[in-house]
């Protein structure tokens, strides 16, 4: 009397089964591979990146606040770096070669151009003075009340305005200012504590996200010290709790004329 076969697929079939999934799975991918156009891969990627430049880049860094992140606090890993030159030819148009030099040169304008979404939310302004730029953010936008660490919001402007001052040359001021309501916690003594820590923090986030020389950079804590307005309503105490970046071009000196 013969054995009866077990029921079902023979054991071998599982084995079978998987080897041909396996190899479907890589004559797909080669059939992928080989169809795809690397030049014109290329020429979209490169059309892509001239028409977000900038703004694709703060679009990525504010997905986290948008999306409904934590949009108070920072993200203490480290930030990618980014080295993006600004297309100028987007700006320009077909202007002529002469406006291009000037436009390069002005400082003022590629601030405001990296950070043209936050000075429209009112979230900054940009004041041009001779021979350096002042970009103010308000507290309140910039720190969460009462502590030193960079919000959400203050990271994507900084990362933004981090690529014009590291192809700039010069000294870069950080200052930290507060109203003249005191502050008393364990963390900070005083107001001239708090100020200095933001600068500072300020200051570390700018030396890992870039390569700007440290000795161009500069923290200073002045308190209550040096209002934009008297602290006499809360409109005029919100405006002076501020954390200003002073990007100061490196003056060339004057060429000496030749001794006969």
């Amino acid at each position: 009397m013969s054995k009866k076969p077990a029921a079902g697929a023979p054991l071998w079939m599982v084995t079978f089964a998987d080897l041909m999934s396996l190899l479907l799975t890589l004559f797909v991918l080669m059939l992928t591979f080989a169809k795809m156009d690397a030049d014109k891969y290329q020429q979209i990627a490169g059309n892509m990146r001239e028409a977000f430049g900038i703004q694709y880049i703060k679009k990525l860094a504010g997905v986290v606040e948008e999306d409904g992140g934590p949009a108070g606090i920072a993200a203490r890993s480290r930030v990618p770096k980014v080295v993006q030159d600004l297309k100028i030819d987007d700006v320009l148009g077909d202007k002529p070669p002469e406006e291009v030099t000037q436009i390069e040169e002005t400082l003022g304008e590629k601030v405001k151009a990296v950070i043209a979404e936050q000075i429209a939310k009112s979230m900054a302004n940009v004041e041009e003075r001779e021979g350096e730029v002042v970009v103010r953010f308000p507290a309140k936008i910039a720190f969460p009340p009462g502590v030193e660490t960079l919000t959400t919001a203050f990271l994507v402007a900084l990362n933004n305005l981090a690529v014009v001052i590291e192809k700039t040359d010069g000294e870069v001021i950080i200052a930290g200012h507060t109203d003249d309501r005191p502050i008393s916690t364990a963390q900070f003594r005083s107001n001239w504590d708090l100020s200095t820590a933001r600068a500072n923090s300020v200051i570390h986030h700018l030396l890992e996200l870039t390569t700007i020389e440290p000795g161009r950079l500069s923290a200073m804590g002045y308190a209550d010290s040096r209002p934009l307005a008297p602290n006499d309503s809360e409109e005029n105490r919100a405006s002076n709790r501020r954390v200003e970046i002073i990007i100061r071009q490196k003056q060339i000196p004057p060429e000496q004329p030749k001794q006969p």
